[in-house]
């Protein structure tokens, strides 16, 4: 191997190297892109979770057996806020499970308070 070839050889590895960096940035910067969008369309949705949850409650509240409904129609509306780009990672699914949490949480919620009521309530004849 003589000395050109060794150079030649030395600027396809510099030029492999550097296009493979400029590569990973400009990837990286895409995905760091990518995910703070991902992160603030399900802050937006848990945020509004709990508003769509009760307008539900609204909509059916003179409907018997109506719990499916109301699920769907606040998963619906909670899926029409994520962008379509987003469809792919932000699920059906995961609108889902964010439902069913924030509805677990305030269910929960309700009870604590329900069982400080009860704990000051004096009932007559107890001093």
């Amino acid at each position: 191997m003589n000395v050109q070839d060794f150079l030649t050889l030395l600027q396809t590895a510099a030029t492999l190297v550097c296009g493979g960096l400029a590569l990973y940035f400009k990837f990286s910067t895409k995905a760091k892109t990518k995910a703070k969008e991902v992160q603030e369309v399900i802050a937006k949705i848990t945020a509004q979770a709990v508003v769509y949850i009760k307008e539900a409650e609204n909509n059916y509240k003179d409907t018997t057996n109506a719990g499916g409904k109301k699920f769907e129609e606040v998963v619906s509306k909670l899926y029409d806020l994520v962008p379509d780009a987003l469809h792919g990672i932000i699920t059906k699914e995961m609108i889902s499970e964010i439902v069913q949490s924030t509805f677990d949480e305030i269910e929960e919620y309700v009870k604590i308070q329900l069982d400080n009521g009860i704990d000051k309530i004096n009932v007559k004849g107890e001093k």
